[in-house]
């Protein structure tokens, strides 16, 4: 199975993306927990809600993977959920570290930050806040040792990007 995963900041077009991509392929795609999460509680995030987001971010992309035994799209992951708690809580949980490492992707889609910010409710920060991230984003990408290929441009160059990017993956084998 291949598992690709669209990552990047807020608002860089990552559900977007992962629904063409899901439409595409026919394949089935996991949904980005912490949204759904924000939604329910209609509050902002807490340090102790990192497990909960953890586990449930954990069965969105194990759900989708039971649906396929060729490809799954994952718009983002726990790389995200690292990412963020370290910037709004700096620390990761062990529990989320090693759940990351135990995890195996196949390629990720590194969305890039240059599409107009849109506003998101209680999810989104602002533009100042995405930059920020995308640079944390891009130093973990860094030391991934999983494939990172950047997609930008309109949102047809992306799409166009993301299907050469995940055929290269097929024909690599990498799996």
């Amino acid at each position: 199975m291949y598992r690709v995963v669209i990552t990047g900041a807020e608002s860089t077009g990552k559900t977007t993306l992962a629904e063409q991509l899901r439409a595409h392929f026919e394949a089935p795609c996991s949904p980005e927990f912490v949204r759904d999460f924000v939604e329910a509680n209609d509050r902002p995030i807490r340090i102790e809600d990192l497990n909960s987001i953890m586990k449930g971010q954990i069965e969105y992309e194990n759900t989708a993977c039971n649906k396929s035994p060729r490809l799954v799209l994952h718009d983002t992951n726990l790389l995200s959920n690292a990412i963020y708690a370290e910037y709004y809580f700096k620390q990761t949980p062990r529990e989320l570290a090693s759940a990351i490492s135990a995890t195996q992707y196949n390629l990720y889609l590194f969305c890039q930050n240059e599409i107009p910010w849109q506003e998101d409710g209680a999810q989104r920060d602002g533009p100042e806040v995405r930059d920020q991230i995308h640079q944390a984003f891009e130093q973990m990408l860094e030391e991934s040792p999983v494939p990172v290929v950047q997609i930008k441009g309109s949102p047809e160059d992306r799409f166009h990007q993301a299907i050469i990017a995940i055929r290269e993956c097929f024909s690599r084998g990498t799996n």
